[in-house]
Order: structure tokens, then sequence, then C-alpha cells
């Protein structure tokens, strides 16, 4: 079972936020004290301001219902914790990069995201496309392994983010029927030696332009044959992707869709 793209960004995003949280001493009450008196404040603006220096955008004008799916609505509780840690990551690149958050093309963005999660869903409840509570605690295992954690450390920290648990496991239960849902539909993704091949020039590329922006000396790139199995579930990975976003977009072309935003 390979864990899903959406799970690995948000276990990568929870890990880098809770270390950032980590860097002084009490930055976990303050956030809580500024945002209290941020709702309390009659100044959005001031509001506002309070809530970007904190790595939360506003939420304030986003409508209880999201968005519909033939008939299935999307809530704000559902949006907000996904948007505020997309947010999170967008505004920790917008520090190194200097340009301010896109917050209205965010906002779209998430909600679209929401929505091919949801047409993906109902056709693989449509095709019977079932998930044991074993494979979804073996998905949390591996959430929680890919974002340098261990389980518990994960759970209090998504919950952090607005996720308990109950539905955290209902996320990666969607994303695994998401999963079986594409080899239901498109069957096991092949690799050539040729595309491995592509793979690992990729990757030493990356590798070399890292070192050279960061000013270090290159480290020797293990050889090919070392990291073949890697390779593989990369480029199956990233096949899987892209069968998943153009599924995606054939059902939503199928769909009866509404978003309030």
């Amino acid at each position: 079972m390979r864990t899903n793209r959406w799970l690995l960004g948000l276990a990568m995003s929870v890990s880098v936020v809770a270390l950032a949280a980590c860097g002084s001493q009490g930055d976990e009450a303050k956030p809580k004290e500024s945002s209290a008196a941020a709702e309390q404040s009659p100044g959005a603006d001031s509001a506002h301001d309070q809530q970007g220096q904190q790595g939360k955008p506003n939420t304030k004008d986003i409508p209880e219902v999201v968005a519909e799916v033939n008939g299935k609505k999307i809530k704000k509780s559902e949006f907000v914790p996904l948007f505020e840690t997309q947010y999170q990551q967008m505004q920790m690149q917008a520090q190194q990069s200097g340009q301010p958050v896109d917050e209205k093309g965010l906002k779209k963005q998430t909600a679209e995201n929401l929505v091919s999660t949801e047409v993906l869903v109902q056709e693989a409840d449509k095709r019977k496309i079932d998930v044991s509570d074993k494979d979804i605690d073996k998905g949390l295992q591996e959430s929680a392994k890919s974002g340098q954690m261990s389980e518990k450390d994960f759970l209090k920290a998504m919950k952090d983010q607005g996720m308990d648990e109950k539905k955290v496991r209902s996320e990666l239960a969607n994303q695994l029927k998401i999963e079986g849902l594409v080899e239901d539909e498109y069957g096991e993704f092949k690799v050539s030696g040729e595309e491995i091949g592509q793979a690992y020039e990729q990757a030493k590329t990356q590798q070399e332009q890292m070192a050279q922006q960061g000013g270090q000396g290159q480290q020797e790139m293990p050889p090919i044959d070392e990291m073949r199995p890697q390779l593989k579930e990369q480029v199956k990975s990233q096949k899987s992707q892209e069968a998943t976003q153009k599924f995606a977009k054939k059902l939503r072309k199928q769909a009866d869709v509404t978003i309030h935003l």
C-alpha cells in the first residue's frame, strides 16, 4: 500500500509546523491569546494581521457550506483545517521568496481539492471499494513515519490543526478508497528501466542544485542499483497521481458541483 500524496504532504507540513512551534518557550499559549483577542476586536484588518503573524489566515468570511457535490455538502469544518495547514506551508515558502501568500487563490485551490476528493470518494463508494480498519491503522503508521513522528505525536499535531483522531481516520479511509479506485480504473502501473534512469538523473540534478544553493559541497549520489526500488515506487507514485488528477477531472465534468466561496 502506497501512502497517498495528500497524507504525505499533510504529515510533512504538520511536522514542519510542529518543529517551528518548538522554537521558543510559551509559543503555544501566545497564539491562543492573540486569536481570542482577534475574534473580540472590531477591527477586521487588525485581526487579519494578527492571524497572519501567527501563520493562520482569516477564515471568518468562509461560509458554513463551502461546496456541494451531487447534493453532498462540504462544510466549513472540513475546509478550515486543510486550508490553514496549506496556508502555513505557503507562508513558510513566502518568507523565503518574499512574495505574499495568495489567500484568495489558496481558498479556491483548497475548495477544488476537496471537490476532487469528494467526486472520487463517491465513485469509489459506487464501486463498493472498501477499506478495513487494518488498512487504516497501517496508513496511519506510515503517515506518522513520513512526518518523522510517533503515531501519538502525529495525532496530537493533527488535533492542533483541528483534526481529531476520528477525522484523521475518516480522511485516511477516503484517501485509501481513492487509491483503490485508481487501481480499479487503471490497473497496476508499470515502470520501465528507462523511466527509472530518468528519475535517477532528475534526482542527481536536484541534489546538485540544492548543493549549489546551500553553498555546500555536493554529496556523492548512491549507485542507481541501490536506489532502484525507491525510484520505482517514486515513478509509480507519479503515475498514480497523474491518473488520479485525470480521473477526478473526468468525474468532475459529470458531477453537479457548486462552490460557494
